[in-house]
This record gives C-alpha cells, sequence and structure tokens, in this order.
C-alpha cells in the first residue's frame, strides 16, 4: 500500500494537492530537517526516540497537511494521534493514524453532543423555582449492601431505585424522596446546611474556556467535575454544550467502542480512567447525543487493600450504573412536570 492510499480512506474524496503544491511542501519540510535526502531514512537511537519537543498549535488546509504528511512518510519521520469512528452497532473501527491537526473520535462525539444540547428549548428559570433531577440507579440487593457498601454489583441480585431531587435555584430549599417519603430541608433551619454552587455563575458558562477556568478555581467547602456539573444541575443548553466542549478540550475523555445497552437503548461511553483500574464512563443515546447515564467499570483487575476492605476486583466488574430520567425546571418540590 502506498502512502496516499490510507489518507485517501480516512479523508474522503476530497481533491489532493497539486505536483507542485507536493513538491513546494517537500523542499521546505528537506530544508527544516537539514541533511536528509530524499528516499533516506534517518535512524534514531532508541533514547532520543523517546524525546519529545513541545507541541504548538499549528493551523493547516487539508490540502497543505496532506502534502507534508507524503513528505513525512517518505524521509521516515512520523507523528500520529488516535483517530477512530462508530459503526451502526456502536463498534469502534481505527481508520488510519492521523495527522497531528485531527481532533480525536471523542472530541468529535463530544461536538454533536454540544450541537444536539445547543438545540434544546429553555426559559430561564425564577429564584423561587427548583432543579428536579430523576435517576434510576441499579445497586445490589440490601443484604449484599449492608455486608459491603462498596463492593461490584453482583447479576441477578440487584434491584432499581429510583432517586428523585429538587434543587431551589438560590440554594436555600432541598428536597428528595427517600424510602417512598418526600424529605424537605431548608437552609439554616436548625443544624441543617449543604453546598450548593451558586446558578448566578453556572449560567454564564457559556464558552469551554470559561467552563475550565471556572472549575479551576477554588470552590471552598465543595469539589466540583465537568460531569458532576451534567448529573445535579440543570442547566441552560448553552452551558452544557459548553460543558461538553470543555471535556473535549480537557484530552483526557475516551470513547468507548463498545455498545452498551442502557435501559433498552444502544447507549456509547465516554469514559475517563480513575486509580489506574476503574473506568468512570457517561453514557450517552446513540442516535440522539443526548447523555442518558453513567456507570463505573473495572477495567482491569486490581486487589483492593484498605484498612476495612480487601478484596479482589475483576476486569469488568461493574460498581456503579445510573439511568438518567427526567431533568427540568419546576415551580416546586414534589414536581415532577
Amino acid at each position: 500500500m502506498d502512502e496516499l492510499t490510507p489518507l485517501r480512506e480516512a479523508f474522503g474524496p476530497d481533491e489532493l494537492p497539486s505536483n507542485a503544491a507536493l513538491d513546494k511542501a517537500r523542499t521546505a519540510l528537506l530544508q527544516h530537517i537539514g541533511t536528509n535526502e530524499i528516499g533516506t531514512r534517518e535512524v534514531v537511537s532508541p533514547p532520543e526516540r523517546h524525546r519529545r519537543s513541545p507541541r504548538r498549535p499549528v493551523r493547516l488546509s487539508l490540502a497543505a497537511a496532506v502534502a507534508v504528511a507524503v513528505v513525512v512518510g517518505v524521509v521516515g519521520v512520523v507523528v500520529v494521534e488516535n483517530l477512530g469512528t462508530v459503526d451502526e452497532q456502536g463498534k469502534g473501527h481505527p481508520v488510519v493514524d492521523a495527522l497531528p491537526f485531527a481532533r480525536s473520535a471523542s472530541a468529535d462525539f463530544l461536538e454533536k453532543a454540544a450541537q444536539a444540547a445547543d438545540h434544546k428549548p429553555w426559559k430561564a428559570p425564577r429564584p423561587d423555582q427548583f432543579m428536579y433531577k430523576e435517576g434510576r440507579a441499579l445497586r445490589n440487593a440490601e443484604e449484599l449492601e449492608k455486608k459491603a457498601p462498596n463492593a461490584p454489583l453482583v447479576p441477578g441480585k440487584t434491584r432499581v431505585v429510583v432517586q428523585q431531587d429538587w434543587k431551589r435555584i438560590d440554594g436555600q430549599v432541598w428536597g428528595r424522596r427517600s424510602g417512598g417519603q418526600l424529605v424537605v430541608k431548608q437552609q439554616g433551619n436548625g443544624a441543617v446546611g449543604w453546598a450548593q454552587l451558586p446558578y448566578g455563575e453556572l449560567v454564564g458558562l457559556t464558552t469551554p474556556e470559561a467552563v475550565l477556568a471556572w472549575v479551576g478555581r477554588p470552590h471552598p467547602s465543595l469539589g466540583v467535575s465537568l460531569d458532576g456539573l451534567l448529573s445535579q444541575y440543570v442547566l441552560p443548553p448553552a452551558v452544557e454544550a459548553a460543558v461538553f466542549r470543555a471535556l473535549a478540550r480537557t484530552g483526557n475523555a475516551r470513547l468507548n467502542p463498545d455498545a452498551v445497552n442502557l435501559d433498552g437503548r444502544p447507549a456509547i461511553g465516554l469514559s475517563v480512567t480513575v486509580e489506574g483500574y476503574l473506568s468512570q464512563e457517561l453514557l450517552f443515546d446513540k442516535a440522539t447525543y443526548a447523555l442518558i447515564g453513567e456507570r463505573t467499570v473495572a477495567i482491569e483487575d486490581h486487589t483492593r487493600d484498605a484498612l476495612d476492605d480487601t478484596s479482589q476486583i475483576h476486569k469488568g466488574d461493574v460498581f456503579t450504573q445510573v439511568v438518567y430520567g427526567d431533568s427540568r425546571i419546576v415551580d416546586r418540590v414534589g414536581d415532577t412536570r
């Protein structure tokens, strides 16, 4: 296979650069390299092979990038990033080692999720209204959970727990349904108190730059994470879209190539590895790109050795799984519509 074949497969029938453009790019690259000649391959010793120079942002047109790629292939210098596609069954397929300017599959997916979020209808809430969040959590049977509250889910011995939560926009009232009973708490009523992110700050996070800068600031008494913003707050569409784009810029998230059947829907997982053996995944509807759930899965065998917990974890163990339900603004605690 020649150097152009994988590029055609990856980028489609776009017009290739002219021979003059190729010659110009080849000449410029060789001048930059110095002594290499066309058709030669520089032999790099192992210690230098792992040495990396700082990467600088570069804007290239597709034609110019293809021309540079051809020359780079000839002289044997290769710089690549990961690129893949997801087919109708949710299976991942590598297309070709991508050029440095190419976006990752996870970034492309998150951009589609951001565009879908941008089109949601929205009316700014009043301070006395509530963020209503609903979910269905898969948990172990009660007797198992009491014995080992942090153990992985046991297939065939699980139950579904409906979670309902109401947070008033001004942060002064919080309601939740516990054991079938509606429990309502008010800030400052006796010893009751809780931390809630100021909604007035959240509504201003309409760009990925603003989101990342805000998350990077210290927030007293409250940890802040991008996935937490999505799962615990009813965000304006522009803010939800900005959070997705901020996730894409972190470079930590990866598309899970395996489809997950979540609540009867095929879902695509966007995962971040934590503690080396766990994958925390946000789950998106495969057709609409809507965020529909989350789960935590072991991706490696691991021996957990703590003061009160010594156990063997196996690859594939599922620790948490939540299917998101309604997420909306309502007038009072107890309202679901």
